[in-house]
């Protein structure tokens, strides 16, 4: 059994999310200089450009194939004795994330991207190999974060 899909990392964000978030860097940079917090100016900086790198050396689109033994997603593997449990996690009717649980030290959560369709495939495959925790929803942080287009 083999069963796959990709989605698009692509951000969808406007310019004047751009132009806010510049913004709110270099004020917060003037600040702890006037503050003479160097290093938290300094931090910030450093933060921002490895967010901005990162971003933009993403993949633009993320393949998932699932087989008898393990997830694959991009050119990692992982067994199905790895995960403790799966989520499908909803926003209003439309499923958004297919929410992995691993048992890891480093990486605990493994979110993917999903639709109503592959839900269905999703619903009658995952169960014969990994636990469905159905009380799985978005945190308030990741409300915001999703609110914000982050």
């Amino acid at each position: 059994m083999n069963y796959s899909w990709s989605f698009s990392n692509e951000k969808n964000r406007w310019t004047s999310w751009y132009l806010i978030a510049i913004t709110v860097m270099i004020a917060f940079v003037i600040w702890w200089f006037i503050s003479k917090i160097y290093m938290m100016s300094i931090s910030i900086l450093l933060v921002s450009w490895l967010y901005f790198f990162s971003e933009n050396n993403a993949n633009d689109e993320t393949n998932i194939e699932i087989s008898d033994l393990w997830i694959k997603v991009d050119s990692n593997f992982f067994d199905f004795s790895k995960i403790s449990s799966y989520s499908l996690i909803y926003e209003d009717d439309k499923a958004i994330i297919l929410r992995l649980k691993l048992i890891s030290k480093w990486f605990k959560i493994l979110d993917l991207k999903i639709d109503n369709e592959i839900t269905k495939d999703l619903k009658a495959i995952l169960p014969s190999y990994i636990e469905e925790d159905p009380k799985e929803d978005l945190t308030t942080i990741e409300k915001i974060i999703r609110l914000l287009k982050l």
